[in-house]
């Protein structure tokens, strides 16, 4: 089963046999022994085999979402029959030993992730029009190919793409003359199909997940989560997770995931949260002793949190301080989450700050702290005997600026099949320092609202048609169609701007973000 491998869209008739296999389980998912028996069974009929190597094939590196779009392609536009089981086979095999090194993948892992409204890589501007028309430049950079092979991707968007000329809006430019002449090389230079990572990674033992987790998470917009994770590697190869986590009002939040690791980092996991069904893009860290990552709603993957973690024995560490901010002259509780934390050690924020620890575990310290009003601004050294971490607190005197994130973001208007894609916004405060640095205090909570982002858009009145504001900052978009209530009777898109209002004592600051709601997404791919 290729767990956490996001859903794709289409007509249902073609789409049908992938959803039914993205949606069950299925305990096929462990490498392969005989992958390269596989490609000849059901590949070899169209690339042609020599010496091992299957053309085209053997030339390309892809991240497992990568193959399987490239294996939903072959089913869909050239009729091949793989069932599930097959399927799920060929993508361990070919995303182990064809897929990219972490290093490779860091820069583009937004897009695994499904972020939403996260600003796309800047490889130039050439490439932003030529690639980045139709699709994210992530979406190039997860893959790895020669000049050659790059060249020949552009023969093969034409050929099954006629209309990929006119659709990327190419004809302001000699379109085919770059695709074919320039760009290739340039591509091939950036993205090779060798590379030192890659081939430094191929030689490295994979490492073995299984053991105990010290969590942390954050959904934007709602709660910072804490706890544990037990993962133990299954009789099929494939791992299964056990959550116990809570969030800062002590309410228990547990889970299980089921999940697949490609090309030795690569964790694709499904399961559920607190009753809620997720799935998980996590990778590990090329020492193993770290996970990071995301976990989204299957069916709303713009909803979703950060996730992070260590491994129990990796030795005293601080990971988080929730929340990691305390004004001078207060006083508040604090969640210390780490390992190796002494029972008898002496909680520590540095001068001015005294800590009265309320309730201890090996991984959890709950404490009181009291910030005398001339502490020294700035970030502070935590320690707790053994265990220390630098610049997870912030002790200020003023909140100088709000920032709303996304500073831009796209909402989609839903309706009859298609879900609307909502779009969360968190209201992130700073503080400035003496030298004139701001230092990031993180989320506050904010008084939300909505207002016309320019004269059109007040004109017409977007801020009472195109949807709502939440209290937490998610905006929910209206219906998609034609509204006989607005002029022309047309839909409910909308220009936006998007106002956090936070108060410190007596002054109230206020942070902006642009929202554009506009039409319903058809399509969305696992990378898109």
């Amino acid at each position: 089963m290729l767990k956490g491998l996001t859903r794709i869209t289409a007509a249902p008739s073609m789409l049908l046999p992938v959803l039914l296999a993205l949606a069950s389980a299925s305990a096929a998912a462990a490498p392969a022994p005989d992958g390269a028996a596989l490609l000849r069974s059901y590949c070899s009929g169209c690339h042609f085999e020599k010496d091992g190597r299957f053309e085209r094939i053997s030339s390309i590196r892809k991240t497992p979402e990568g193959w399987v779009m490239t294996l939903f392609r072959m089913q869909q536009v050239h009729g091949i029959a793989l069932d599930e089981t097959v399927r799920d086979q060929l993508v361990h095999y070919l995303a182990d030993t064809q897929g990219l090194a972490p290093s490779e993948a860091q820069s583009s892992r937004f897009a695994l992730e499904r972020r939403a409204n996260v600003q796309d890589l800047n490889l130039g501007p050439e490439l932003a029009v030529m690639c980045g028309r139709c699709h994210t430049l992530a979406r190039a950079a997860l893959q790895r190919r020669d000049a050659d092979e790059w060249l020949k991707l552009a023969h093969t968007h034409i050929g099954q793409w006629p209309t990929t000329e006119y659709q990327a809006s190419g004809r302001d430019r000699p379109w085919w003359q770059i695709a074919s002449e320039q760009l290739p090389a340039k591509l091939g230079a950036l993205f090779p199909f060798e590379s030192a990572a890659w081939s430094a990674w191929r030689t490295q033992a994979p490492r073995e997940p299984s053991g105990t987790w010290i969590v942390t998470g954050h959904e934007p917009g709602g709660r910072s989560l804490y706890g544990t994770a037990q993962i133990k590697r299954t009789e099929s190869g494939d791992y299964a997770a056990h959550y116990e986590l809570a969030d800062r009002s002590g309410t228990a939040l547990g889970g299980e995931s089921s999940a697949t690791v490609y090309t030795g980092y690569e964790w694709r996991g499904r399961g559920q949260l607190a009753g809620r069904e997720t799935r998980e893009i996590f990778a590990l860290s090329e020492d193993g002793t770290q996970i990071d990552g995301r976990w989204f709603d299957p069916a709303h993957s713009e909803e979703g949190g950060d996730w992070r973690a260590i491994r129990a024995d990796r030795g005293p560490t601080i990971l988080a301080v929730l929340p990691r901010a305390l004004k001078a002259g207060a006083t508040g509780e604090v969640t210390v989450v780490g390992t190796g934390l002494d029972q008898t050690a002496t909680l520590s924020f540095g001068p001015g700050v005294s800590a009265r620890v309320i309730s201890r575990t090996a991984n959890v310290l709950h404490a009181v702290l009291s910030a005398d009003a001339n502490a020294e601004p700035g970030s502070r050294m935590v320690t707790a005997g053994g265990a220390s971490g630098s610049g997870e607190f912030v002790i200020f005197r003023q909140i100088d600026r709000i920032e709303v994130t996304p500073a831009f973001g796209i909402a989609r208007l839903g309706g009859g099949k298609i879900a609307p894609v909502t779009a969360q916004f968190e209201a992130l405060a700073s503080t400035r320092l003496p030298g004139g640095e701001y230092l990031a205090l993180g989320p506050m909570p904010a008084e939300w609202s909505m207002q016309p982002f320019d004269a059109e858009a007040k004109r017409s009145n977007d801020v009472g048609f195109a949807g709502y504001l939440e209290r937490n900052g998610r905006f929910v978009p209206g219906g998609a169609g034609p509204n006989p209530a607005r002029e022309f009777s047309g839909n409910n898109v909308g220009n936006l701007a998007i106002v956090a209002r936070v108060r410190d004592g007596e002054q109230a600051l206020e942070g902006r973000a642009h929202l554009i709601v506009t039409v319903q997404r058809w399509n969305t791919p696992p990378i898109y």
